[in-house]
């Protein structure tokens, strides 16, 4: 494509150049105008107003990874954005990069995101309430965990993009990711630079259709996004040096740790509420009632023989469950659990189609998983007896 300037006199073509040609970065110049212009990443929208609501710049907030996200946003239906920027000619290996930011970001929580917007304000010097201003671009009277952060979608923008990310993309969206990729290429010189910015992936006038045709192959098929019954829970259990089944069936609980990141999913589930277990390659192992909301692991008290005693100090099968002890944000957090039905980890029930996340715990909608595990394990669905 070639871009010209139209004069009285002529019409003359624009030179094409690079972002590197023109001493343009990557992160102290494209990420730090692009922040304050989000809108420029929906070149085809007919709305003047951004319906992107840039969050945090560098977004770094977990516990075990140095990555960083370059813009973290969210749209006005309440989903989380992720924002990936190449100034190069072949945009890299960002499809992959984003996708492990993708997975990174879908625990985020209302309360996270106005956390992190907090902090983003701060940065800037600006002294508006982060709970308003996002509250006020969603169009909410106040806050609804249940609603947001239902889907993660990404951006990818780079001033070109190789075939082989292209055919990752394409493949992406046919398997239901939200992913676009926006072409910013430069034009003329440094004193004088152009930029034409256009959406590749999906081309807009293809948009429409592509979007009917996943509504429909939503609605034909069985939705993990169906309304909540109130009571079911989904925990994944990762058996690892500081998670042990065995342990978590002899003393009733279930179990998570990584930093505060992924445990205080644990935090949603309530004294009454029902747990189905996964443990992940392997499928589900148990069914119970919580009983005790999510703590911290140290003092934990289990029943041992006749004995009342900490789980620290009780015989376990994990190697090292005291990993991080003392530090409420790194240690294990433990669920108390009144087994309904349990079996070996050996005969763990699995099928295709099942409900299967890395989330440590989420509320679990997928009818067809609840059906399915309590027919297996012998208990009523609903009553869970």
């Amino acid at each position: 494509m070639t871009i010209y300037r139209y004069t009285q006199d002529d019409i003359v073509a624009l030179p094409k150049t690079s972002f590197a040609e023109v001493q343009i970065s990557e992160r102290a110049d494209l990420q730090r105008l692009l922040q304050d212009r989000i809108e420029i990443l929906n070149p085809d929208s007919l709305v003047a107003s951004p319906d992107l609501l840039v969050i945090s710049e560098e977004f770094s907030e977990w516990d075990d990874s140095k990555r960083r996200i370059d813009l973290l946003a969210i749209d006005r239906e309440a989903n989380v954005v992720v924002v990936e920027l190449k100034r190069s000619e072949d945009g890299g290996h960002m499809e992959l990069q984003s996708l492990r930011y993708a997975a990174m970001v879908s625990v985020m929580t209302f309360t996270d995101a106005e956390k992190t917007f907090t902090t983003y304000l701060a940065k800037r010097g600006d002294n508006r309430a982060a709970r308003d201003v996002i509250l006020n671009f969603l169009g909410w009277d106040e806050p609804c965990e249940d609603d947001f952060g239902n889907k993660v979608r990404i951006v990818l923008a780079s001033a070109e993009f190789s075939k082989e990310i292209t055919t990752s993309v394409l493949w992406l969206r046919s398997q239901g990711l939200d992913i676009t990729c926006v072409r910013i290429k430069p034009y003329g010189t440094k004193d004088e630079l152009f930029l034409d910015v256009q959406t590749i992936i999906p081309l807009p006038e293809a948009e429409a259709y592509q979007i009917k045709i996943r509504q429909k192959q939503a609605a034909q098929g069985v939705s993990a996004a169906s309304a909540w019954n109130g009571q079911d829970f989904y925990v994944s259990l990762g058996e690892y040096d500081d998670a042990n089944w065995d342990d978590c069936l002899k003393y009733g609980f279930v179990t998570g740790s990584g930093g505060r990141w992924y445990t205080r999913t644990l935090d949603h589930l309530f004294v009454g509420s029902r747990v189905f277990v996964l443990i992940p390659k392997r499928g589900y192992v148990g069914v119970g009632i919580v009983t005790e909301k999510n703590q911290t692991i140290d003092n934990f008290m289990v029943q041992d023989g006749t004995e009342t005693k900490r789980l620290l100090d009780a015989p376990l099968s994990a190697k090292d469950m005291s990993q991080n002890t003392g530090d409420p944000d790194m240690c294990s957090n433990v669920v108390r659990v009144e087994w309904i039905k349990t079996v070996a980890r050996e005969d763990a029930f699995w099928e295709p189609g099942l409900f299967a996340i890395t989330h440590t715990a989420c509320k679990l909608k997928d009818q067809n998983t609840i059906d399915r595990v309590c027919q297996n394990f012998g208990i009523d669905s609903t009553t869970g007896k």
